[in-house]
C-alpha cells in the first residue's frame, strides 16, 4: 500500500495562499465548479482578507505558543482508491530563537525537529538517524535556512515566522469569505481560496484571539486530488519556563549522519547513493 509524505507542500504551496473557492449562498445542488466560475464579490474578498490578516498578524505577534495538529491525508493508490492516514504534530515555539516540532505517524513512528538558537537538529525515527547543523540567530532565519538551504520540509513554516503577514499579503491573489459557523468549539470564520495548484480552506477563531482551528488542503493537480486535513488543538500562548523543551537528546542507539547538503560533492568517478549523503 502506497503512502504519501504530507510534509511537502503543507506549508510552502498551501499557505502561500492565493486563495479562491466556493461562494456562500449557492443554491442547493450547485457544484464546486459552479462556485469557481463565479468571481467573489469585492466585499467577500475584503472580509476574507481581513480575517486572514488578523490571524497572521496575531500569530506573528505572539512571543511563544504551543499547538497540536491532529491531521489526516489521502494516499492515492494506483487503482485510484484513496487511503486515509492519520498523524499528530506538536509545535512549540518561543521567539526569538526556539522551535520544537514533534511528528507522530499513524503507525507510531516519531520524528523531531529542534532549534535551540545555535543548532538545528532533526531526528528520523523510522531510520533511527539524526543530523545537526549549526545555525545561530533568529528563528525566522533558521526556518529559511532549514527549508531553502538544507532542503528539508517543515509544514506550516510560513505561519511560524514573523514575516507571514507581509508574505501572504504579497502572494494572495484572491480570497472568498464562506461563512461564520458555530459548530466548532468556538465561533469561527470560514475562508477559502487557491494557492497555485493547492485549494485552501481555513477556519479562524472569532474575537481577539484569531487562531486557526482547522485547515483543509486539496492538491488539485495531483492524481485523485488528494487532501490534507488538520484540526488545531489545545492552543497555548504561554509556555512554562526553562529550556528543557528545546534541548535535543537523540535516542542512545540513534546514528548521527550529515544533511545531504553537508556532504562534499563528488568531483570525479561515478556517484553512489552514499556519495549523495543521507537526509533524515
Amino acid at each position: 500500500m502506497k503512502a504519501q509524505t504530507p510534509w511537502r507542500s503543507l506549508l510552502g504551496a498551501a499557505l502561500a495562499l492565493s486563495l479562491m473557492a466556493a461562494e456562500p449562498g449557492l443554491a442547493v445542488g450547485a457544484t464546486a465548479a459552479d462556485a469557481a466560475k463565479a468571481p467573489p464579490a469585492a466585499s467577500q474578498q475584503d472580509e476574507a482578507a481581513s480575517y486572514l490578516a488578523a490571524m497572521t498578524r496575531y500569530l506573528a505577534s505572539l512571543p511563544s505558543f504551543q499547538v497540536t495538529l491532529l491531521g489526516s491525508y489521502d494516499a492515492v493508490q494506483e487503482s485510484g482508491q484513496k487511503i486515509e492516514f492519520h498523524e499528530l504534530r506538536e509545535f512549540t515555539l518561543a521567539r526569538p530563537d526556539r522551535l520544537r516540532v514533534r511528528h507522530v505517524r499513524s503507525d507510531g513512528v516519531e520524528s523531531r525537529i529542534v532549534f535551540d538558537g545555535k543548532t538545528i537538529s532533526v531526528l528520523d525515527g523510522e531510520a533511527n538517524v539524526y543530523a545537526q547543523a549549526p545555525q545561530p540567530g533568529a528563528l525566522d532565519d533558521a526556518i529559511v535556512y532549514f527549508v531553502r538551504d538544507l532542503g528539508m520540509r517543515l509544514p506550516l513554516a510560513r505561519l511560524l515566522t514573523t514575516r507571514a503577514p507581509d508574505e501572504l499579503e504579497r502572494r494572495v491573489q484572491s480570497l472568498v469569505y464562506v461563512e461564520r459557523t458555530t459548530v466548532l468549539p468556538v465561533p469561527v470564520h470560514h475562508i477559502a481560496g487557491r494557492a497555485g495548484n493547492v485549494d485552501v480552506q481555513l477556519w479562524i477563531a472569532e474575537g481577539d484571539r484569531p487562531l486557526p482551528l482547522r485547515i483543509v488542503l486539496t492538491y488539485v493537480e495531483e492524481p485523485g486530488q488528494p487532501q490534507f486535513r488538520a484540526q488545531f488543538l489545545d492552543w497555548k500562548t504561554e509556555l512554562p519556563g526553562g529550556d528543557d523543551t528545546f534541548r535535543f537528546t537523540p535516542p542512545p542507539d540513534a546514528r548521527k549522519i550529515a544533511f545531504a547538503v553537508q556532504v562534499p560533492a563528488v568531483t570525479s568517478g561515478a556517484a553512489t547513493s552514499n556519495d549523495k549523503g543521507a537526509r533524515p
